[in-house]
C-alpha cells in the first residue's frame, strides 16, 4: 500500500488518561507477576501456536507470521482500498470506484482477501481465534498510522451482525477488530452504535445487485450514540464491493455523523 508523495500525513497519539498512583511494592510484584505466568504459560504465535518471545507491547505473531500477515505495501487505492496503479494513488481514487458515489470518505486495509491473511480472517469467524482477530486489529491500527486518513477520526464503530447470527458464533469479528484498533490508536470505542435489524444473507454468496439489496435499510445508528458532527471510522474484517460499508455509512451519516471512514482487515476482489 503506497501512498501518494502528496497525501496529508495526520500524527495519531494516545489519548492522555489520569492514571492512579502505584505504591513501589505493586511495581517491583508486577513485573515478577508476569514473568512467572511466562515461565509457566510461554507466549505463543496467536496465529500457529508456536512459542517465541514477543517484544514488550508487540504484536503476537511469531516472526514468520508477522511477514506473512504484513501490511502490504503494493500501491492501493486511498478512497475504497483496493489495489491499484500509482497514477491512479496519485488522483486519489481508482478506475473502480471513481465513477461510482460511495457514502465513504476514504478506506484502509491490511492487504488482499488471500494467503496467510484470508486463513486468518476466516479463523477470526470463529470465537476460539479472537486472539488472533484482536492481532489483526493492532495491525490495522499500524496500517493506518502508517497510511493516515486526512482527518483523525474520532469514534470506532464496528459494523454490526444480527444478535442471533452473534448469538450463535459466540463472536463478532468486526467489533473483536475495531475494539483492538480503537486501543491501540486511542480513539474512542462505540461498539453499539450501529445496529443490525434483521438477518441478513452471505454476501460472498450474492452478485453485487443482490449484495446492495441484502444490505440496503439493514442498518440503524443506535440513539444516544452520540455521533453528532463526529468522523466515525467504520471497521469490517472484509470489504469486497463495498455495499456492507456504504450501508453502514449511509445508518452514520443519517444519525448525524459529519464523515465516515472505514478500515478493514482485508479487501477482496469481487471475483475471489
Amino acid at each position: 500500500m503506497k501512498a501518494a508523495g502528496a497525501s496529508v500525513s495526520v500524527e495519531i497519539s494516545d489519548v492522555q488518561s489520569d492514571k492512579p498512583q502505584v505504591s513501589p511494592f505493586g511495581t517491583w510484584l508486577r513485573p515478577a507477576i508476569a514473568a512467572a505466568i511466562d515461565l509457566l504459560f510461554p507466549p505463543r504465535c496467536v496465529a500457529c501456536g508456536t512459542q517465541f518471545e514477543p517484544k514488550p507491547g508487540g504484536i503476537l505473531l511469531c516472526p514468520t507470521c508477522d511477514t506473512d500477515l504484513a501490511i502490504d505495501q503494493r500501491p492501493t487505492c486511498l478512497r475504497c482500498a483496493r489495489q491499484c496503479s500509482e497514477i491512479d494513488v496519485s488522483r486519489g481514487n481508482c478506475g473502480d470506484c471513481r465513477n461510482r458515489k460511495l457514502l465513504f470518505t476514504a478506506a484502509r486495509t491490511i492487504g488482499p482477501y488471500q494467503g496467510a491473511l484470508r486463513t486468518a480472517v476466516l479463523k477470526g469467524k470463529h470465537a476460539l481465534h479472537e486472539p488472533l482477530v484482536k492481532a489483526l486489529g493492532q495491525r490495522l491500527a499500524e496500517t493506518i498510522r502508517q497510511f493516515p486518513f486526512a482527518e483523525l477520526p474520532e469514534l470506532v464503530v464496528p459494523v454490526p451482525t444480527y444478535w442471533l447470527k452473534q448469538w450463535w458464533r459466540k463472536t463478532n469479528p468486526p467489533s473483536t477488530v475495531g475494539e483492538a484498533l480503537a486501543r491501540h490508536l486511542g480513539i474512542p470505542w462505540a461498539g453499539r452504535a450501529l445496529i443490525c435489524k434483521r438477518y441478513l444473507q452471505r454476501q460472498a454468496n450474492l452478485t453485487l445487485p443482490e449484495r446492495r439489496k441484502n444490505v440496503r435499510g439493514a442498518f440503524y445508528a443506535r440513539s444516544g450514540s452520540k455521533l453528532a458532527g463526529k468522523r466515525i471510522l467504520l471497521v469490517d474484517d472484509v470489504m469486497t464491493t463495498g455495499a456492507t460499508a456504504d450501508e453502514g455509512s449511509r445508518a452514520l451519516l443519517a444519525g448525524g455523523a459529519a464523515a465516515v471512514y472505514v478500515a478493514t482487515v482485508s479487501r477482496r476482489s469481487v471475483d475471489s
